[in-house]
Protein backbone atom coordinates (compact mmCIF):
# COMPACT_ATOMS: atom_id res chain seq x y z
CA UNK A 1 0.00 0.00 0.00
CA UNK A 2 3.03 2.29 0.06
CA UNK A 3 2.91 2.80 3.83
CA UNK A 4 5.91 2.01 5.96
CA UNK A 5 6.04 0.82 9.51
CA UNK A 6 6.40 -2.24 11.67
CA UNK A 7 4.64 -5.51 10.94
CA UNK A 8 4.37 -8.39 13.39
CA UNK A 9 5.54 -11.59 11.76
CA UNK A 10 5.34 -13.82 14.83
CA UNK A 11 4.09 -13.68 18.38
CA UNK A 12 4.46 -16.59 20.73
CA UNK A 13 3.22 -15.59 24.17
CA UNK A 14 3.19 -18.64 26.39
CA UNK A 15 1.64 -16.75 29.30
CA UNK A 16 -1.56 -16.94 27.22
CA UNK A 17 -3.14 -20.33 27.98
CA UNK A 18 -4.64 -20.42 24.46
CA UNK A 19 -1.22 -20.28 22.76
CA UNK A 20 0.27 -23.51 21.42
CA UNK A 21 3.91 -24.33 20.79
CA UNK A 22 5.04 -24.37 17.18
CA UNK A 23 5.46 -27.72 15.43
CA UNK A 24 8.62 -29.60 16.44
CA UNK A 25 8.58 -28.07 19.95
CA UNK A 26 7.23 -29.51 23.19
CA UNK A 27 4.93 -27.72 25.61
CA UNK A 28 6.19 -27.76 29.20
CA UNK A 29 3.84 -26.66 31.96
CA UNK A 30 6.14 -26.75 35.00
CA UNK A 31 7.43 -24.48 36.42
CA UNK A 32 5.83 -22.21 33.77
CA UNK A 33 4.20 -22.68 30.37
CA UNK A 34 7.18 -22.93 28.03
CA UNK A 35 8.05 -24.22 24.59
CA UNK A 36 11.26 -26.18 24.29
CA UNK A 37 13.32 -28.53 22.24
CA UNK A 38 12.02 -32.06 21.80
CA UNK A 39 15.45 -33.50 22.52
CA UNK A 40 17.71 -33.15 25.52
CA UNK A 41 21.28 -32.39 24.52
CA UNK A 42 22.88 -31.03 21.37
CA UNK A 43 21.26 -30.35 18.07
CA UNK A 44 18.90 -27.85 16.54
CA UNK A 45 15.16 -27.38 16.44
CA UNK A 46 13.91 -24.68 14.10
CA UNK A 47 10.89 -22.48 13.58
CA UNK A 48 10.42 -20.62 10.31
CA UNK A 49 8.31 -17.47 10.25
CA UNK A 50 7.51 -16.06 6.83
CA UNK A 51 6.98 -12.45 5.78
CA UNK A 52 4.83 -13.64 2.86
CA UNK A 53 7.11 -11.93 0.37
CA UNK A 54 7.03 -8.51 2.02
CA UNK A 55 10.31 -6.61 1.83
CA UNK A 56 11.95 -5.45 5.06
CA UNK A 57 15.17 -3.79 6.16
CA UNK A 58 14.92 -3.96 9.97
CA UNK A 59 14.07 -6.64 12.49
CA UNK A 60 12.86 -5.96 16.01
CA UNK A 61 12.10 -8.63 18.55
CA UNK A 62 12.45 -10.12 21.98
CA UNK A 63 13.17 -13.59 23.28
CA UNK A 64 12.31 -14.70 26.80
CA UNK A 65 14.12 -17.83 27.86
CA UNK A 66 15.00 -19.88 30.90
CA UNK A 67 18.06 -21.96 31.63
CA UNK A 68 17.71 -25.75 31.72
CA UNK A 69 20.44 -27.81 33.38
CA UNK A 70 23.96 -26.79 32.29
CA UNK A 71 24.24 -24.85 29.03
CA UNK A 72 27.70 -23.98 27.76
CA UNK A 73 27.20 -20.88 25.59
CA UNK A 74 29.53 -21.29 22.57
CA UNK A 75 31.90 -23.89 24.09
CA UNK A 76 31.29 -27.18 22.32
CA UNK A 77 30.22 -25.67 19.04
CA UNK A 78 33.19 -23.44 18.20
CA UNK A 79 35.38 -25.38 15.85
CA UNK A 80 37.12 -24.60 12.61
CA UNK A 81 34.06 -25.91 10.77
CA UNK A 82 31.49 -23.78 12.66
CA UNK A 83 28.88 -22.73 10.17
CA UNK A 84 25.53 -21.05 10.48
CA UNK A 85 23.67 -24.16 9.31
CA UNK A 86 24.88 -26.27 12.26
CA UNK A 87 24.45 -25.97 16.02
CA UNK A 88 26.82 -23.25 17.22
CA UNK A 89 25.26 -22.07 20.49
CA UNK A 90 23.37 -23.25 23.54
CA UNK A 91 20.56 -20.76 23.13
CA UNK A 92 18.55 -19.14 20.35
CA UNK A 93 19.75 -18.04 16.93
CA UNK A 94 17.82 -15.62 14.72
CA UNK A 95 18.66 -15.77 11.04
CA UNK A 96 17.08 -14.77 7.74
CA UNK A 97 17.10 -15.77 4.11
CA UNK A 98 18.41 -18.63 2.06
CA UNK A 99 21.32 -19.02 2.38
CA UNK A 100 20.92 -18.06 6.02
CA UNK A 101 22.37 -14.79 7.30
CA UNK A 102 22.91 -14.12 10.99
CA UNK A 103 20.82 -11.43 12.72
CA UNK A 104 21.23 -12.10 16.45
CA UNK A 105 22.15 -14.86 18.90
CA UNK A 106 20.95 -15.33 22.47
CA UNK A 107 23.49 -17.56 24.28
CA UNK A 108 23.02 -19.27 27.65
CA UNK A 109 26.10 -19.61 29.86
CA UNK A 110 26.58 -22.05 32.72
CA UNK A 111 26.64 -19.92 35.89
CA UNK A 112 26.82 -16.26 36.84
CA UNK A 113 29.79 -16.63 39.19
CA UNK A 114 33.37 -17.27 38.10
CA UNK A 115 34.14 -20.98 38.21
CA UNK A 116 37.57 -21.80 36.79
CA UNK A 117 36.70 -25.49 36.61
CA UNK A 118 34.23 -24.68 33.85
CA UNK A 119 35.74 -21.55 32.24
CA UNK A 120 34.81 -22.67 28.72
CA UNK A 121 31.13 -22.91 29.68
CA UNK A 122 30.81 -19.23 30.61
CA UNK A 123 29.71 -16.29 28.51
CA UNK A 124 32.51 -14.92 26.31
CA UNK A 125 33.33 -11.60 27.95
CA UNK A 126 36.50 -9.91 29.15
CA UNK A 127 36.49 -11.28 32.71
CA UNK A 128 35.78 -14.87 31.65
CA UNK A 129 37.55 -17.49 29.61
CA UNK A 130 34.34 -18.48 27.83
CA UNK A 131 34.70 -19.41 24.17
CA UNK A 132 34.18 -16.64 21.63
CA UNK A 133 31.29 -17.01 19.19
CA UNK A 134 31.89 -17.97 15.56
CA UNK A 135 33.05 -15.12 13.33
CA UNK A 136 29.65 -14.82 11.57
CA UNK A 137 28.06 -13.89 14.94
CA UNK A 138 30.52 -11.07 15.59
CA UNK A 139 29.29 -8.89 18.45
CA UNK A 140 25.62 -9.45 17.58
CA UNK A 141 24.69 -11.52 20.63
CA UNK A 142 23.65 -11.47 24.27
CA UNK A 143 24.88 -14.04 26.76
CA UNK A 144 23.45 -14.61 30.21
CA UNK A 145 23.01 -17.39 32.78
CA UNK A 146 19.96 -18.15 34.89
CA UNK A 147 21.92 -19.94 37.62
CA UNK A 148 24.06 -18.09 40.16
CA UNK A 149 26.51 -20.89 40.98
CA UNK A 150 26.98 -24.64 41.09
CA UNK A 151 25.62 -27.23 41.58
CA UNK A 152 23.12 -27.55 38.73
CA UNK A 153 20.40 -30.13 38.24
CA UNK A 154 18.06 -31.21 35.47
CA UNK A 155 15.63 -28.39 36.15
CA UNK A 156 14.35 -25.18 34.57
CA UNK A 157 15.78 -22.19 36.46
CA UNK A 158 12.73 -19.96 36.24
CA UNK A 159 13.72 -17.38 38.90
CA UNK A 160 16.11 -15.53 36.56
CA UNK A 161 14.91 -14.83 33.01
CA UNK A 162 17.67 -15.05 30.41
CA UNK A 163 18.65 -12.13 28.18
CA UNK A 164 16.80 -9.44 30.11
CA UNK A 165 19.93 -7.72 31.49
CA UNK A 166 18.75 -8.23 35.08
CA UNK A 167 20.83 -9.93 37.78
CA UNK A 168 23.91 -10.07 35.55
CA UNK A 169 27.30 -10.47 37.18
CA UNK A 170 30.63 -9.46 35.66
CA UNK A 171 31.06 -12.64 33.62
CA UNK A 172 27.85 -12.09 31.65
CA UNK A 173 27.52 -9.71 28.71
Amino acid sequence: TGTKGWMRVANLNMTDPNQQCPPNFNLYTQPKRLCGKRTDGGGCDSIKFTTNGLQYNKVCGRVVGYQFRSPDAFRRFVQSDSVIDKAYVDGVSITRGNPRKHIWTYAAGLVETMDSTYDDFHCPCSSSAGKQPPSFVGSDYYCESGLYSRPWTATVYSDDVLWDGERCDAIEA
